[in-house]
């Protein structure tokens, strides 16, 4: 059964990151910006939290730039 609301903490176990580094890269750019719910918490779609997730990882979390192998 899927979720309709990933919030921001269910994303962060997953990556083993803190909340400080995914808002520095949501100002960056390097993923989405989060809709916010009635208590102003950050949430994603599935397909987003699942995007993000994939992103993150195939990058090595960012480490990689375009994740260009040579």
């Amino acid at each position: 059964m899927s979720k309709e609301r990933y919030y921001l903490n269910e994303i962060l176990k997953k990556i083993d990151r803190n909340k400080t580094t995914f808002i520095r890269w949501e100002t960056a750019g390097l993923v989405p910006r989060a809709k916010r719910d009635s208590r102003d918490w950050r949430y994603y779609t599935e397909e987003e939290a699942q995007s993000i997730i994939k992103a993150i990882k195939d990058t090595n979390y960012f480490r990689n730039g375009q994740n260009e192998t040579h």
